[in-house]
């Protein structure tokens, strides 16, 4: 596993947060064995500086513009023989602005992100369905339990 300084991990623990419950395990029946499959979601935050900061008297025009994307990794085990693994993402689930500089508004954020813990979970459900027909293929190309 890579070692993370501190800062970096703290920084990815804020931003993982509201993705804290983005865990699923779905079991699947197939013909060469049950299917398992676990999926963790993890929350990714971009953001984006628009406009200038003015002079004194003047009004700014400084915004931080954000996106929220979730990210899904799916590891499954068909039987004890095959494991695959597969990345999935949910690109801007949740999007906003906010007034000022991004490093300024960063718990704010957080914060707006993570209130929308049931559009990340939806989008996580949304991307599990797509996934399984994926799934299924990749059990029924595998060798398990096939004679040669």
């Amino acid at each position: 596993m890579t070692k993370l300084s501190l800062p970096v991990l703290g920084l990815v623990l804020c931003l993982a947060a509201p993705a804290a419950a983005l865990e699923h395990e779905v079991v699947i029946a197939h013909p060469e064995g049950p299917i398992t499959a676990d999926y963790a979601g993890s929350v990714k935050v971009e953001t984006r500086q628009l406009g200038t900061a003015a002079a004194p008297g003047r009004q700014s025009t400084l915004r931080c513009q954000w996106s929220a994307s979730l990210d899904l990794e799916r590891t499954a085990k068909v039987g004890e023989t095959l494991q695959t693994r597969r990345a999935m993402r949910a690109d801007d689930v949740v999007s906003g602005s906010t007034p000022g500089w991004c490093r300024n508004s960063a718990k704010a954020i957080d914060q707006l992100v993570a209130a929308q813990r049931d559009r990340f979970h939806a989008a996580m459900l949304a991307l599990v369905e797509q996934d399984r027909n994926a799934l299924l293929a990749e059990a029924s190309r595998s060798p398990v339990g096939r004679e040669s």
